[in-house]
């Protein structure tokens, strides 16, 4: 007898009943019109419908098993909130993508030992393995990929760039089919920075970044800071703590004017704040300082509750009696924002602040919860909304004798100037070092994460892999480093 793998797990006592057939293809519905004076009727379209398998199974309870562990181990394995992966022994190389429908009764299955597990797929064709394939530059200066699609329909890619050189566009072909982002240029055409980075920096290193020590706004700059796996900085000591203060390092870095006044900026940065006790407390800071070395605005994810775990992305311009705040926000529910991974995005353009928050999805560096606040400083009150930004400052902080949270880190920090754009002038869209992504299944692309769908060509479609020979083109061919990734579909 055989059995199958469904969330990325099987269970050996269960069995498939002998006999059981799978459909050989997805259901399809067949629309007509039907035209009075007209032989039998028109063929309109054909549609394909969800795929429903129904299984016979039988259940071998070993003599010393506890029923009712074993309802709930069951209940456990296949009651999910998502589709998720559904193996057949017999079918190896082939995925279905399912949940069991509501119907399913662990407690009858389990008493009689027999009985039907119905799954539904509502993507209705099989999967084969994940194909990746790797753009290369061929002998006519285009960045290509041919390859043979064996499935028997088309499939949604990903394509993914780590981009190389600064562009106004990014096109995708296939055959006549386009994807375009951004501004198409003539010869003619004036390409400018109106993003011009003048900070990227990985968090590998401490090398470019100073101590700090004293007072920094309302916190005690005492301790040490370090690199955790070559990859983010962290406290290695908070220093000495004072009742009732914040405490813990801080580190400085320049920013370079390359010769240019600083007036409009945008600073961003990538944190991560995840407690493993709901007594622990700390923030994660970034600040941009004036030649003083006093704070022009600050973006932190913080904890300040000794009695829950509730992360806060607060931000504000300022400090003392000149503060304003911009955001204090949990996001959507109040733990939006616990075990934070993320970043936070705050930009000043003339009188107009802005900040961006979100929280990655799990396992990916995309956009998941966020949120926008905005604040225009009428009058220019704010002494802060016209002084020049002269070094950026990243600290990890605890707060008096309580116990720091267990992952406080700061894992990349990016600061531009932001130019402003004549009327004649095209401005690149991304930067070297940007991470793009094109989803094809969710329709959305991303630069570092963060939605761009507003660059995207309206004429233009999102690409997919057709039913046979593709050939993949990514422009201009100096773009990057560009792969797609995507997983032939069966009927």
């Amino acid at each position: 007898m055989s059995s199958f793998t469904f969330n990325n797990a099987r269970k050996e006592f269960v069995q498939i009943a002998k006999g059981w057939k799978r459909p050989i293809w997805a259901p399809l519905k067949r629309n007509f019109l039907s035209v009075p004076g007209y032989p039998g009727a028109r063929l309109l379209n054909t549609q394909t419908e969800m795929r429903v398998l129904s299984i016979p199974v039988g259940i071998i309870v070993p003599d010393d098993g506890d029923l009712e562990l074993l309802k709930e181990e069951i209940a456990d394995w296949l009651i999910t909130d998502e589709p998720v992966e559904l193996i057949f022994d017999v079918e190896p190389n082939r995925t279905y993508l399912a949940v069991v429908d509501d119907s399913f009764d662990p407690d009858e299955f389990v008493t009689l030992g027999i009985g039907t597990i119905t799954f539904i797929c509502p993507m209705p064709y099989k999967l084969g393995p994940t194909q990746k394939k790797v753009l290369a530059i061929d002998e006519g200066g285009n960045l290509k990929a041919e390859f043979r699609n064996r499935g028997s329909v088309e499939s949604n890619p990903i394509i993914d760039i780590t981009v190389g050189a600064q562009s106004p566009f990014l096109d995708v072909w296939n055959d006549n089919d386009y994807f375009r982002i951004g501004y198409p240029v003539g010869y003619k055409s004036k390409i400018v920075k109106e993003d011009e980075r003048l900070i990227n920096d990985d968090c590998s290193s401490l090398k470019g970044w100073e101590p700090f020590g004293g007072q920094i706004g309302k916190y005690l700059a005492r301790g040490s800071m370090e690199v955790v796996g070559g990859k983010a900085f962290r406290a290695s000591d908070y220093g000495q703590s004072e009742l009732n203060k914040w405490h813990g390092p801080f580190v400085m870095k320049e920013i370079p004017t390359i010769g240019k006044k600083i007036g409009d900026f945008k600073l961003d940065i990538q944190f991560a704040l995840q407690s493993t006790k709901y007594d622990q407390m700390g923030k994660t800071i970034a600040m941009v300082l004036d030649a003083d070395y006093k704070i022009i605005c600050q973006v932190d994810m913080s904890d300040e509750y000794m009695s829950h775990e509730i992360t806060l992305a607060h931000s504000s311009v300022g400090s003392g009696e000149n503060e304003q705040l911009l955001s204090n926000e949990t996001g959507y529910y109040i733990d939006t924002f616990n075990q934070f991974s993320g970043h936070f995005a705050l930009a000043r353009r003339g009188n107009h602040w802005r900040v961006y928050c979100a929280k990655y999805i799990v396992g990916t560096e995309q956009d998941g919860a966020s949120f926008v606040m905005e604040w225009y400083d009428v009058g220019n009150w704010n002494p802060n909304t016209t002084k020049e930004p002269k070094y950026i400052a990243v600290g990890c902080v605890a707060f008096g004798g309580y116990y720091p949270v267990n992952v406080c880190q700061i894992k990349d920090v990016k600061f531009w100037r932001i130019n402003t754009l004549e009327i004649d002038e095209t401005p690149y869209i991304f930067d070297v070092g940007d991470k793009i992504q094109i989803d094809t299944v969710r329709s959305l692309v991303t630069i570092n994460g963060t939605n761009a769908i507003a660059l995207k060509d309206i004429f233009s479609t999102f690409p997919i892999v057709k039913r046979g020979q593709n050939e993949i083109i990514v422009r201009p061919a100096n773009v990057g480093i560009a792969e797609l990734t995507y997983r032939e579909r069966f009927r």
